[in-house]
């Protein structure tokens, strides 16, 4: 059997049903395949009981204890019966209830000693252990191991049913002689066990060692295919033909004059990379790695130059509007004597522009630019590639903030063009990216760091403040307001849920407006029209604002030279880089800049955790810690549009990334299109439109 028969829904599966199924279905659990799939987060060991009087609300824990009373009732509303006792072991007494199981009345006897297993919680009944699993001290046969799995409740589905509807999967469809999609020759090269022997060990472990098993070939597995499917597209792009950027030097020192721009020697070297990755046969391919204010985006506009002035035209994507909007406001300026039609296009509008000018546009009018061959550059949000418009003559595409754009991507975007080459593709982040995590998902492209400042930049100064100290910061922000600066705060992160975050944005807003009665406040979050985004914008760019209340959502890139200060509320609920990004968003002038990171609950490892950026400015520093405390979803972003999180568990074991690396290189070297290995194949295809967003 293959993995392809499990695709099986799970409301369609006996046991079930439909609203078990929708609430598994909220967190990508569909199929029986992605049930099997969900991996227990913790085990618990028969073997090494608690004593009860260590026994905490909301955990799973084992016990040994006698039955010291036991009585069945029956509820007077919903008529259920309940069995109550109470057990004791020489610390104390617990409550254990079970529901609707009156049979269990006759099976334990007072002064029984028994093992029980489950989670104690509180509720109507009080402080009791709930529905708990048991066995004699005398009789083994209650459970297939001593090692029990624990998954995180969805709702209201406990770990013990998810348990037992995994059991019944495995059994049912002889899981263990599964068919595996990896050859058996990187299996015995990688030390790996099959997949049917990973998924029973993972679920039905005998010993820990089993776990541990299990466990390394399931995130050996996710980084391979991923791995794979890298090594592929890299065979696949040096095929193509890439567009012929012509690099003219003087024009480059023109533009640098006329922006009053001097490079620092570290973008000069990145700049260099980047022509002769112009100049080579095939398409470049690279990721442009810096922090906040190093200076990538005045690279992109060079680069949008030299391919404006050899034919060619620049699509510039950014994650969001408020972004986009700032950086089409930057290239107005700063083309204003270069005679280069310039697109902005953010969901049904725009604006053209050139020499510095700008007229507002419609969507369609901006596509009939385009197909005139008026605008070289266009800037937008990932939107641009949503529009009814075959692009043609695209010589380069460059995305801001971490987004893979693979073949595939680059294909669907030229189709049925009459281009017959790739663009040139340059990604950029600001988030420093830890090698595990290079490797695993940006292994295709070359890597080009920017890790100095421009002159005179002064390191931010950041410090933590506890929420009652919280006033000495509103003090600090009258003599920054006084000195003419600018100011953000940004609001606790709340994942998930636009309307509690937008909620939060306005109640903040409300108090800052009562400290700072007479001063300009504006508030920006992510669902709000892109006109008054815009309008907020231009106000903060003529310093008219002078605190303005963010939502955490809002990836608020804008370079402002007054803009001194950022207080971040609730900080522990932030990643380490994110905080680091946003910190870098101040400070971007010959002022000091200031970063204060107000947690809402300061606990030591809140402390811990954000004294690492008080101490640091380090931000490889700092994104390497991130992995090491918070895990790669973090820096890669809340949503990683399908990257499984076996893939991102993996990176935590950077031997496993480097040898998944080494073993796919090795096979699509010998055999790049698969032959022989369909199962292989098919796993690939799955992950062909995989993509950061």
């Amino acid at each position: 059997m293959t993995l392809e028969k499990l695709e099986i829904e799970l409301k369609k599966y006996k046991g079930i049903g439909e609203r078990t199924a929708f609430k598994f279905s909220k967190y990508k659990i569909n199929t029986l395949k992605d049930l099997l799939y969900f991996l227990p987060y913790k085990y618990i060991n028969l073997t090494e009981p608690i004593k009860i009087k260590d026994a905490k609300i909301n955990e799973n824990i084992v016990v040994i204890a006698k039955i010291k009373e036991i009585k069945l009732f029956k509820t007077p509303k919903k008529r259920m019966f309940i069995v109550s006792a109470l057990i004791e072991d020489e610390t104390g007494a617990l409550r254990v209830i079970w529901y609707n199981q009156p049979y269990l009345l006759k099976t334990f006897k007072k002064g029984h000693q028994i093992l029980f297993y489950g989670k104690v919680i509180k509720n109507n009944y009080g402080i009791h252990l709930s529905n708990p699993e048991f066995k004699f001290i005398s009789l083994r046969e209650k459970f297939k191991s001593e090692i029990i799995p624990v998954y995180y409740e969805i709702f209201d589905i406990n770990s013990n049913f998810t348990r037992k509807i995994i059991n019944k999967i495995i059994d049912e469809f002889n899981i263990k002689n599964i068919e595996d999609p990896i050859p058996e020759i990187i299996r015995i090269k990688a030390n790996i066990i099959s997949l049917g022997n990973a998924l029973v060990k993972i679920h039905q472990p005998q010993s820990i060692e089993e776990v541990e098993e299990a466990k390394k070939r399931l995130f050996f597995e996710e980084i391979f295919y991923l791995q794979v499917k890298i090594n592929q597209e890299k065979i696949l792009l040096s095929k193509e033909k890439s567009p012929e950027i012509k690099i003219n030097i003087n024009l480059i020192e023109h533009f640098l004059r006329n922006t009053n721009i001097k490079l620092t020697s570290n973008q000069e070297e990145v700049l260099k990379e980047i022509i002769n990755d112009f100049q080579s046969p095939y398409p470049m391919n690279r990721l442009l790695q810096g922090e906040t204010g190093s200076g990538k985006t005045i690279i992109a506009e060079i680069l949008s130059l030299l391919t404006a002035n050899s034919g060619y035209k620049t699509l510039f994507m950014s994650p969001t509007e408020v972004l986009a909007t700032q950086h089409f406001y930057r290239f107005l300026k700063d083309f204003s004597s270069f005679n280069i039609g310039l697109g902005l296009m953010i969901k049904k509008s725009g604006y053209y522009g050139i020499n510095g000018f700008k007229s507002k546009k419609s969507k369609e009018e901006l596509i009939r630019l385009i197909s005139q061959n008026k605008i070289q550059i266009l800037i937008g949000t990932h939107s641009i590639l949503e529009v009814n418009y075959e692009y043609k003559n695209i010589g380069l595409i460059v995305i801001d903030e971490q987004q893979r754009f693979g073949v595939e991507q680059r294909k669907k975007l030229i189709k049925q063009s009459n281009q017959d080459y790739f663009p040139h593709f340059l990604s950029m982040t600001a988030t420093p990216i830890p090698r595990s995590l290079y490797l695993a998902f940006y292994g295709d492209l070359s890597l080009s760091t920017l890790k100095e400042k421009p002159f005179g930049q002064k390191e931010i100064m950041t410090k933590i403040i506890k929420p009652e100290e919280i006033d000495s910061v509103w003090d600090f922000i009258k003599k920054e307001i006084e000195l003419d600066h600018q100011i953000f705060i940004i609001c606790p992160r709340v994942e998930m849920n636009e309307k509690i975050e937008i909620k939060s944005v306005k109640e903040e807003y409300e108090k800052v407006k009562k400290i700072f009665p007479e001063i300009p406040i504006e508030i920006l979050y992510g669902k709000m029209k892109s006109i008054e985004k815009e309008i907020r914008l231009k106000k903060l760019q003529n310093n008219e604002i002078k605190i303005l209340v963010a939502s955490s959502v809002v990836e608020v890139g804008i370079d402002l030279p007054l803009l001194t200060t950022i207080v971040i509320l609730g900080a522990e609920r932030f990643g380490l880089s994110q905080l680091h990004q946003l910190r870098g968003r101040v400070g971007r002038s010959i002022h000091q800049g200031y970063c204060f990171l107000v947690p809402q609950n300061y606990s030591p490892l809140a402390y811990q955790r954000l004294k690492i950026l008080e101490e640091s400015q380090d931000a490889f520093y700092i994104s390497e810690k991130d992995l090491e405390l918070r895990g790669p979803g973090e820096l890669l972003g809340t949503k990683q549009s399908g990257f499984p999180d076996l893939a991102m568990k993996s990176l935590e074991k950077i031997e496993l990334v480097h040898l998944a690396k080494n073993l796919s290189e090795e096979l699509i070297n010998q055999n790049y299109l698969l032959k022989g290995y369909p199962l292989l194949r098919s796993e690939i295809s799955k992950r062909s439109e995989l993509t950061f967003s």
